[in-house]
Order: structure tokens, then C-alpha cells, then sequence
């Protein structure tokens, strides 16, 4: 669970806060959208066993504004995607979003202390894709993550990807999900069965 754990305060978690603006320099969005993650962790992980369900939804809203959870999940699927229907595609990328965000709450539920620093922030790119590398201090040590950002129609930045420590996590999933279809052969039941707790326990 460790891959949970430091991407709390850095940004598979890099959400933006809803008072930024859409044409906002990536690293300073990233910056501060860290430390509001961490106030989120700070106020709301007392309710992790008493009411799980208003921990999990006050974390979903960090995240939602600025992860593409469709273009992940369907990244994940891989070639499967095309052979996919469009409702299964739904289907994954819905069960994709809430096993990742209640994966991730649960992980960081006790890191609110973290701190998550920007490396060399630059001034906004004026390309449409972005790397940016932060490192996260905790009582584990140092982990280096990065972060793959991407501006849509709308001048909107929006996290496709992260490398944690030099393991690229869009392709340990795409990588589990192939394994899963050969296991079972099934579209369908590779979606009934998705659990990123596999990919936890291989970056942690």
C-alpha cells in the first residue's frame, strides 16, 4: 500500500482546488492542491471506520476536478478497449474511479504530516503536456513521484498518469488487466473482479 501512501501529498491526488483557474501554472496548481489534499486527510480521516463512506466523497472531491479517470481506465484496458462495448467501457471506467479512490483514501487515511515539495517548478509550458516531478518527505524517507499532465479544449490541466519511484502505474495496471483477461477470458469478469490492491502490493 506504500504507492498510496506517498501519492497522498503529491498528486495521483493532484487535484485542483476549485477556486484555480483553468489556465493556471501547473506546478503552482500542483503545489497547492497538495496541501489542500492534506487538510481533506487532516479533517475528514476520523471518520475512516465510523462513517468510511463521507471520508471516501470528501477525497473524490480533490480528485475528481482533475484526473481523467476515463482516459486512465481506458488506457488500462489497453487493446481490450476496442473490443469492448461502450457500456462495458462505462463499466470499467466506473469501477476503475471507486476502487482507486477508496484504495487511495484508505492508504492515506494517517499521513496528513507529509511534505510534498515541487522540484524545479518552471513557468507554464506553453505546450499541452507537462511533467512534473515532486518529492514527498515522510517518516519513510523520500519518494520521488511524476506526474503526467495534460491540457484539454477547455485550457483545463488533467493528471493521465503517475511514476512512483520509477514504476509507471498506468502500465502496471494495463499490465494487470491483460493478465486478468487471460485468467479469465472475459471482459465481463475481469470488470466484476477489478481490485487495484495487486498493484498496491507490487509498488509498495
Amino acid at each position: 500500500m506504500q504507492w498510496v501512501k506517498v501519492a497522498a501529498c503529491a498528486l495521483m491526488v493532484s487535484a485542483w482546488a476549485p477556486f484555480a483557474s483553468a489556465a493556471e501554472n501547473p506546478y503552482t496548481m500542483i503545489e497547492g492542491v497538495s496541501q489542500n489534499l492534506l487538510g481533506v486527510i487532516r479533517t475528514n480521516a476520523q471518520y475512516m471506520n465510523s462513517d468510511p463512506q463521507r471520508y471516501f466523497s470528501e477525497v473524490e472531491s480533490v480528485l475528481t476536478p482533475v484526473v481523467d479517470f476515463d482516459f486512465i481506465a481506458r488506457g488500462v484496458m489497453g487493446r481490450y478497449a476496442k473490443q469492448a462495448t461502450a457500456a462495458q467501457r462505462a463499466r470499467f471506467s466506473k469501477a476503475f474511479r471507486q476502487d482507486l479512490i477508496s484504495t487511495f483514501a484508505r492508504g492515506v487515511a494517517t499521513f496528513g504530516d507529509m511534505d510534498v515539495r515541487v522540484v524545479n517548478p518552471g513557468s507554464a509550458p506553453s505546450g499541452n503536456r507537462v511533467n512534473v516531478l515532486q518529492e514527498v518527505r515522510s517518516k519513510e524517507g523520500v519518494t520521488k513521484v511524476s506526474y503526467t499532465l495534460v491540457r484539454n479544449r477547455a485550457g483545463q490541466w488533467k493528471l493521465i498518469n503517475v511514476i512512483l519511484n520509477g514504476v509507471n502505474l498506468g502500465k502496471t495496471f494495463r499490465s494487470q488487466f491483460a493478465q486478468s483477461m487471460q485468467t479469465h477470458g472475459d471482459l465481463d469478469k475481469v470488470i466484476a473482479n477489478w481490485s487495484s490492491d495487486r498493484v498496491a502490493d507490487q509498488v509498495g
